[in-house]
C-alpha cells in the first residue's frame, strides 16, 4: 500500500493504551513520502476529530470533500502506525492544512528555551 502526505484515511487506532485517541477514524498522513515509501510499512499520522473544541493546537481541516462533516487536526495526538491498520482513502487536505499541522507538531517537540533555564 503506497500513501502520500496530505492523504485522509481512516485508520483502526485500536488497542490503545490510558486516553489515546481510540477507534476507526479518519487520520491525516503526515509523514514525508520518502518515509512513507520505505519498506517498514508505516507512516506518520494525526487523527481527527468532528468536535470543535477550540484547542488552539486543533487545527481546522480543508479537505477535497472526502470528510463527511467540518473536521479539525489533534495535534497532540501524533502517532507511527502500521499500513496495515489503513482501511480506506477518505481524501486529502490542502496543503496549507498539512503546513500548518507540520507547523503545530514540530512545536510540540521542540524544547522550549524559557523552561531550560
Amino acid at each position: 500500500m503506497i500513501v502520500q502526505q496530505g492523504e485522509i484515511w481512516t485508520a483502526n487506532l485500536n488497542p490503545v493504551v490510558a486516553n489515546e485517541q481510540a477507534g476507526t477514524r479518519p487520520c491525516l498522513i503526515i509523514s514525508a513520502d520518502r518515509f512513507n515509501a520505505l519498506p517498514i510499512r508505516q507512516c506518520i499520522v494525526v487523527p481527527l476529530t468532528s468536535r470543535d473544541r477550540r484547542l488552539p493546537h486543533h487545527i481546522k481541516v480543508a479537505d477535497d470533500g472526502g470528510l463527511k462533516r467540518p473536521s479539525w487536526v489533534m495535534c497532540e495526538a501524533v502517532r507511527a502506525v502500521s499500513t496495515s491498520r489503513l482501511g480506506d482513502r477518505i481524501g486529502s487536505a490542502d496543503q496549507a492544512t498539512v503546513d500548518a499541522v507540520r507547523t503545530q507538531v514540530i512545536a510540540w517537540i521542540q524544547p522550549n528555551p524559557a523552561l531550560l533555564t
